[in-house]
């Protein structure tokens, strides 16, 4: 008797433990759950107003990057611009990474999925295309490219009147200590 009541309990502490096992291992899938929808397009802004408009195209191949709460995918846009991804409800930061040759004004959002089933699809970043031949330098108002040796001049020329006010108030200094 005293065999079989433990073979028993054997088998029962067996069941319970593969039970809890499948339950924390996943091998149960949990109850279906209704997925929000996170949407938009990165375009090119081909006049900078951050307004799209007819004839601002998509870019494709740009990455976008969806955070929340210690969780995070990247993804790429289609060839005609446009994301989107079934995410839960949470709050999500949704953010492009600018590709070479362009300037963004916005390069993230923040999204609130409250309820599952809810769509925010409406996500635009707007790309302008960068100065061609400008090769990243400072351009002044007039359009033009600013030399090296002008931006180096403009630099000693800061740094003399520099030296030169703090000449100038430490002898100021001076003379009113005596």
């Amino acid at each position: 008797m005293v065999n079989r009541q433990t073979t028993l309990r054997a088998l029962l502490g067996a069941v319970i433990l593969a039970l809890l096992v499948a339950l924390v291992g996943g091998v149960f899938p949990a109850a279906a759950q209704n997925e929000g929808q996170i949407g938009g397009i990165v375009y090119e802004d081909k006049n900078g107003n951050g307004i799209r408009e007819e004839g601002e195209e998509g870019i494709g191949d740009v990455e976008v990057t969806f955070d929340s709460g210690g969780w995070s995918t990247t993804i790429s846009t289609a060839s005609n611009g446009a994301f989107s991804l079934a995410v839960n409800p949470a709050t999500w930061t949704v953010s492009i990474t600018v590709p070479d040759g362009y300037t963004a004004s916005k390069t993230s959002t923040e999204v609130f999925i409250e309820n599952p089933g809810d769509a925010v699809t409406n996500l635009e970043f707007a790309l302008v295309p960068s100065a061609s031949g400008a090769g990243g330098e400072v351009l002044p108002a007039s359009g033009g490219v600013i030399s090296s040796e002008v931006l180096i001049g403009g630099l000693i020329g800061l740094f003399v009147v520099g030296v030169a006010l703090v000449i100038i108030g430490q002898r100021r200094s001076a003379g009113s200590l005596s």
